[in-house]
């Protein structure tokens, strides 16, 4: 009897495991909309693992959120548009004999990425690249609009910067509650 109760739990987490799996669904499906903005299950899937995307909604919808916010008060992105040089090497796939940890942990990510989504890993990289630098224009003109320049090797500012942050984002939140609709479990 305990080994078939045991069975049967370790049955339940895999199914509920298996919950959190994007790969089940279509890929145009929505998964939230953000003041009428689709969030699609293509879109944490290209971000993210199947099995761990939907544990990124949250913070894919906190990105939107922002990005509509600093589009709503018409700041300049352009200065925290990564320069030219930099976004180009990141870009960039990192060499199959690089010895690097972090360098092998994003080519890795790369090609599994890049092979669920029907693609290179050069192109899955490039495109990854893009995505990424977007948002963290938005992010990051948002915070200097609202925070002011910070140092980031001084640990007491981090410290008060991460609440602060916090509390920026859960009232951008709450004001926008209702433009917020999750439809996917």
């Amino acid at each position: 009897m305990k080994k078939i109760l045991c069975i049967g739990i370790l049955l339940g987490i895999i199914v509920l495991a298996g919950c959190n799996d994007v790969s089940t669904y279509d890929d145009n499906e929505v998964a939230a909309t953000v003041n009428g903005h689709e969030i699609t299950i293509g879109d944490l899937r290209f971000l993210y693992p199947d099995d761990t995307a939907l544990d990124y909604l949250d913070s894919v919808i906190v990105t939107e959120l922002i990005k509509q916010e600093v589009q709503e008060m018409n700041l300049d992105i352009s200065p925290h548009v990564m320069v030219k040089e930099n976004q180009d090497d990141f870009e960039i796939l990192p060499s199959e004999n690089t010895k690097d940890d972090g360098s092998k942990q994003v080519r890795k990510y790369a090609i599994a990425q890049a092979n669920k989504l029907d693609m290179t890993p050069e192109e899955f990289q490039k495109q990854y690249a893009k995505k990424i630098i977007e948002q963290n224009t938005y992010i990051n003109t948002y915070l200097e609009e609202k925070l002011g320049e910070g140092d980031i090797n001084d640990v007491k500012w981090m410290e008060e910067f991460g609440e602060e942050y916090t509390n920026l984002v859960e009232k951008l939140v709450e004001e926008n509650g209702k433009e917020i609709e999750v439809l996917i479990d």
